[in-house]
């Protein structure tokens, strides 16, 4: 079966053969689908080691002072804006392809247990964001002996 690629601005797909029959329900599925796929939402990786849970976000074109990270009980969100650019062209210009995506990220995570808010790092290097969350220190269990009267 032939499939014709369409170009648009969201990215390149296949255009189903025009024969095949209308379906409502399955067009919006595919369009939520492909929004969801290719929105603006950080790829992320969160995991533990040595007693600090760690999360891991790819940021590429965001700078550092247009990312909000807030820790709220045990939910983590990150916020970041990637701002287009200025293009430095002449009146006139044509663009034959617009790919680049930009807007607001918003991602927010469940942490896996109770963290040290007052030792929490960030670092931004090429693009990646790391979180470092130092574990919040468990009270120890007291025996406390009680006599009965």
């Amino acid at each position: 079966m032939v499939a014709l690629v369409r170009r648009s601005p969201n990215g390149v797909y296949a255009v189903r053969p025009f024969f095949r029959t209308f379906n409502l329900l399955d067009e919006v599925e595919e369009m939520a689908r492909t929004a969801f796929e290719s929105g603006l939402s950080p790829r992320m990786d969160m995991y533990e080691e040595d007693k600090q849970v760690v999360i891991k976000a790819e940021l590429p074109g965001i700078n550092k002072k247009d990312i909000d990270i807030t820790l709220e009980d045990d939910v983590i969100a990150i916020k970041a804006e990637k701002k287009e650019e200025k293009e430095e062209g002449e009146k006139g210009t044509t663009h034959y392809t617009r790919e680049r995506r930009f807007g607001q990220y918003v991602r927010r995570m469940t942490l896996p247990g109770k963290v040290d808010a007052e030792n929490i790092t960030a670092t931004l290097k090429k693009g990646l964001l790391e979180i470092k969350l130092p574990r919040a220190e468990e009270p120890e269990s007291k025996h406390i002996d009680i006599k009965v009267k």
